[in-house]
């Protein structure tokens, strides 16, 4: 028996052989000016959020060096435990400050990779501390603007 091309195959037989190709041509294009689009922005946003974070873990830090002076009087050691651990925050926002982002990440990563269960407990965390505020900011949302069915802002009054 012999094999013939119908055109539906992969052979370059006609134009409609090349169609796959020229696709994939275009889509990397647009792929590439997108990402030359948004990658000055994207990087904008990392650069902002990462000076923000590295000012809250500095908070953390000052927070846990008061937290070691308060507690020192009573418990020596405990306090040079905390005041060990807010050292140790304070250089993790030195780091935050003065490395890029990529090596943020590739650090993350590989820690991640050799610390696995620190960095699943450490997520969890995160996500438990993230889900109280988004709670509290939704409990609190509704007491900003109570009103009554009327349209008037008071509740109960007469209005």
């Amino acid at each position: 028996m012999s094999e013939t091309n119908t055109g539906g195959g992969r052979g370059d037989s006609g134009p409609l052989g090349r169609i796959p190709e020229q696709v994939a041509q275009q889509a990397a294009g647009i792929g590439r000016a997108v990402g030359d689009a948004v990658a000055p922005k994207a990087e904008d946003i990392a650069n902002r959020s990462k000076s923000a974070g590295a000012d809250a873990v500095a908070g953390v830090a000052r927070t846990a060096e008061a937290l070691a002076d308060t507690v020192a009087p009573d418990s020596p050691a405990i306090a040079e435990y905390v005041r060990g651990a807010g050292q140790k925050i304070d250089r993790l926002a030195s780091d935050l400050r003065e490395k890029k982002v990529g090596d943020l990440l590739s650090s993350a990563a590989e820690f991640g990779r050799s610390q696995p269960v620190i960095m699943l407990a450490g997520a969890a965390l995160i996500g438990f501390a993230l889900s109280r505020v988004v709670k509290a900011g939704v409990a609190a949302a509704p007491a900003d603007g109570v009103s009554n069915a009327n349209g008037g802002d008071t509740v109960g009054g007469e209005g």
